[in-house]
């Protein structure tokens, strides 16, 4: 499979993996991380953000490994993970198949993995996570990027085709770039109603005439779109 790369954040890119048109319904996250106070913010953040669940959470251990092979999460996010052996532990229990994030702690592993989709920033948004697991449960990874030297500006991306859609960009309204733009960095349709000042009934609306237009079957798709299309 020819692999693909769009921008995530400045310093980011997206890697498809072989299987990243593939699509979920919603995205079941299992947390582990030594602080148990980050956890809980983090799952604060992201439970019932977008399609994603978390479906459990537990510090690095022998315990979190079990709990990661009973529940067989889609993604499993791991936050301020000590070393490199806490993350191969990790990646063992998810299999090649799996997927995991990794956010803060140890940097990333010095040898490839298949199943680690990407080592964020503790300075990620809140957002941009969201983003990033449901892309990862996508076949997606993201990987951090050198930003442009600054003698040569950026590359700037042209909206082009999507492996997702057949429905070219140029088709958008400007609402629905906006609707695509906020959906696809993983807001809720409540944290949209808020952006845009309209009724969550409206936002609901706007998202599902979205899906019907561009032939998309859930959130993760447009964010997928989004990417492979330039709009983001």
């Amino acid at each position: 499979m020819t692999e693909r790369t769009t921008g995530f954040a400045r310093t980011s890119v997206l890697r498809a993996l072989p299987g990243a048109a593939a699509a979920t319904c919603g995205v079941r996250l299992f947390l582990v991380g030594p602080d148990a106070l980050a956890r809980a913010g983090i799952r604060s953040l992201l439970d019932g953000h977008g399609d994603i669940t978390v479906v459990g959470e537990d510090e690095p251990g022998p315990r979190a490994l079990a709990a990661v092979r009973a529940h067989e999460p889609d993604v499993l996010l791991a936050h301020g993970l000590r070393d490199e052996e806490e993350t191969g532990a990790l990646l063992r229990a998810v299999g090649p198949d799996g997927a995991v994030l990794t956010v803060g702690g140890a940097g990333p592993l010095s040898r490839p993995e298949p199943a680690l989709r990407g080592h964020l920033p503790v300075t990620t948004s809140a957002a941009q996570l969201a983003a990033a697991v449901s892309l990862a449960a996508a076949g997606y990874s993201v990987a951090r990027g050198a930003p442009a030297p600054a003698d040569r500006p950026a590359r700037v991306r042209t909206p082009g085709p999507s492996s997702v859609s057949p429905v070219p960009p140029d088709r958008l309204t400007a609402r629905e770039c906006q609707i695509l733009d906020l959906v696809s960095r993983g807001l809720s349709n409540t944290e949209i109603a808020r952006a845009l000042t309209l009724s969550e009934h409206t936002v609901k609306t706007h998202v599902q005439n979205l899906l019907q237009k561009l032939r998309l079957r859930n959130r993760v798709h447009v964010a997928i779109y989004a990417f492979e299309s330039g709009l983001r």
